[in-house]
């Protein structure tokens, strides 16, 4: 089994709990810790930081910012201080978010959003080699901006979070990887994977440079059955939004007609009835949980479908236990 990375979930009190998580992750052997940003919660800069000062060897990645919530000068000097303070070790992701979290929350037109983060990755990239960048369009205007610290590493990698045609399409012309959906199925991820390095070939670019990775939701547990109630209200919620249920239904392999009635009752009835319809098998693609065998089985099964390192995301009272139980 290829290297591994870890994803530290939200929930940490104190520093010391980070650098405990990041020690735990370099002493085990793993290839890179992630921070997920969701609104609301912990600021992934602040944390990876943290993260950087207690770990020597591991790759600290972010998944995902966006190009509303920051200006993305402020993202570049965050990338390249970060990368800097890191010793050239830091991913950067880059997302669109969602317009209930940009629009409705923050107040921030949500418009054109792969536009916006297509013109955002390119300034990054400007500013990053040293450019002086201006860009007059959309959200992410930048008037002649010159940045005074540069990343150690060159190029600073740059993700993209992706998950249906059209962002895919668009990670593999611009960015160095994509990072495929927390939830997501070995049948899709053999899609998505088809779709974004296809993308990179029609442009140009060798489409073996286009790293993917997955984060896995992962409970290493004996007894399965009592995990499946609280997995299917999960999945009938991720199915009630509509990109991950038009996604789920074109390219996976589930019936059409089931995934299609789980959508319809999640939105128009309630979340609780819609899981009533969600089978065992559903939830068994969509999370790696069972004994520590199957778990590997499960994991061997996305590296299959072309996830070149799969990104694990336990419970914070789980980390340690499934780092110990996968270290390289």
């Amino acid at each position: 089994m290829s290297k591994l990375g870890l994803v530290l979930y939200h929930g940490f009190q104190s520093g010391a709990e980070i650098a405990k998580y990041a020690s735990i992750a370099d002493r085990y052997g793993f290839d890179s810790l992630w921070m997920t940003e969701r609104s609301g919660h912990e600021e992934a800069f602040a944390t990876l930081g943290y993260a950087a000062a207690s770990s020597e060897t591991l790759r600290l990645g972010l998944g995902v910012a966006n190009s509303y919530s920051r200006h993305p000068v402020l993202l570049a000097m965050a990338a390249a201080t970060l990368d800097r303070l890191s010793g050239g070790r830091f991913i950067l992701g880059m997302g669109t978010s969602d317009r209930d979290v940009i629009e409705d929350k923050l107040g921030i037109p949500h418009q054109r959003p792969l536009v916006e983060l297509e013109r955002t990755i390119a300034s990054l990239r400007g500013l990053f080699t040293g450019e002086t960048v201006s860009t007059e369009n959309g959200h992410s205007s930048i008037l002649g901006v010159k940045l005074g610290v540069k990343p150690v590493t060159s190029p600073l990698p740059i993700y993209m979070a992706a998950s249906g045609p059209r962002a895919l399409r668009l990670a593999g012309r611009v960015a160095d990887g994509v990072i495929l959906n927390t939830y997501s199925p070995v049948s899709y991820v053999r899609w998505a994977v088809s779709t974004a390095r296809q993308a990179a070939t029609d442009a140009g670019r060798d489409p073996g440079v286009l790293k993917i990775v997955c984060m896995l939701v992962i409970r290493l547990v004996q007894d399965r059955k009592p995990l499946y109630p609280g997995f299917k209200e999960r999945l009938a919620r991720l199915l009630a939004e509509p990109q991950g249920g038009e996604v789920l239904l074109q390219e996976s392999s589930f019936d059409p007609e089931l995934v299609g009635r789980i959508c319809h009752v999640a939105r128009t009835q309630s979340v609780k009835l819609a899981a009533e319809l969600v089978p065992n098998e559903m939830v068994d693609e969509f999370y790696v949980f069972g004994d520590l065998e199957r778990c590997k089985q499960h994991i061997a099964e996305y590296q299959k479908a072309g996830v070149e390192q799969p990104l694990l995301l336990p419970r914070l009272q789980d980390f340690e236990t499934v780092a110990l139980a996968l270290k390289a």
